[in-house]
């Protein structure tokens, strides 16, 4: 990063990472598709949560195996902003006789992983002042992967300080915000309501996860449901609820449509600037808007009688 960049004008992409607040410092990040010059220069918000969490409950598919925990509600503590660049060479490099899309074509074996832990070992010392270096697990299902992380994330360089002008008036306003779900599985026997340990353990022993619909709770406002979002069925689904609050609530930020690795959003710093007044729940905005419309249709009754 140098000081004569115009960060306003180049930088363009985005990335949302979320994290327990007492879990450390390391982050596992995107596989390398999200990390490649194209991708780059790439704005990371690292989002600190207070999770309450799942029991981890016997796996369905591996005997003598366990679920992950899964996330049952969640408040936006704070966050942090970074910025990857290629020129600040932050990022370990694949060099190896397969490049990384063939790679991930072919299946997982054990010979496979014993084979690319000493290659990736052998890069990350060879950039061992590289913080984001390649993780050594290698399984994606039944194919095979290769995936980022970062043992110290505050080692990352700083976000330019005039990008952090504009949105952090706006990333401040979703502190403190508190993520939950309701779910109804009483047409299949289970309970309706807060989505919490029993409801994942029902999930789980009978193998019938459901997004249900989320809240949201805003400090000193009551809980706002958003039923379009849908990914509610995620073992970590908070992270993507705070991609999804900041795609329909904040300026700047723009969705882009889709799941694109290593980017969530595409930052416009055009867009107009709102005021924190209209930070209100669209929930009450909406009937403002009834009640408006309801004087308008009785006015226009009474011209008519």
């Amino acid at each position: 990063m140098t000081s004569g960049d115009n960060w306003l004008k180049r930088l363009e992409k985005s990335e949302n990472k979320s994290r327990k607040i007492n879990s450390g410092r390391s982050l596992r990040l995107s596989s390398i598709d999200g990390w490649t010059a194209d991708k780059l220069p790439k704005l990371l918000i690292v989002w600190n949560f207070e999770k309450t969490s799942t029991d981890a409950f016997p796996s369905l598919t591996r005997p003598g195996k366990f679920s992950k925990k899964r996330d049952i509600e969640a408040i936006v503590e704070s966050y942090e902003m970074y910025l990857i660049t290629n020129e600040d060479s932050s990022v370990v490099p694949w060099e190896y006789e397969i490049n990384h899309a063939d790679l991930v074509r072919l299946d997982w074996t054990q010979e496979w992983h014993d084979k690319l832990k000493i290659v990736a070992s052998e890069l990350n010392k060879k950039y061992s002042q590289r913080p984001i270096n390649f993780q050594l697990s290698f399984k994606n299902g039944t194919y095979l992967r290769l995936q980022y992380q970062i043992s110290n994330y505050a080692k990352l360089p700083k976000c330019p300080p005039e990008v952090a002008e504009v949105l952090s008036p706006h990333l401040d306003t979703l502190i403190g915000i508190k993520f939950r779900l309701k779910k109804d599985h009483t047409s299949n026997g289970g309970k309706s309501g807060w989505y919490d340990n029993e409801m994942g353990r029902w999930e789980n022993k009978n193998n019938m996860k459901a997004s249900g619909i989320l809240y949201v709770k805003r400090p000193n406002f009551g809980w706002e449901e958003y039923p379009t979002f849908s990914e509610g069925k995620q073992d970590y689904w908070t992270g993507f609820a705070i991609d999804y609050l900041i795609s329909h609530e904040l300026p700047n930020f723009v969705d882009r449509g889709g799941h694109e690795t290593g980017v969530d959003h595409t930052l416009d710093f055009s867009r107009e600037q709102k005021n924190l007044e209209d930070y209100v729940p669209k929930k009450n905005k909406k009937k403002k808007l009834h009640k408006q419309i309801y004087k308008k249709v009785k006015k226009i009754l009474r011209g008519i009688g």
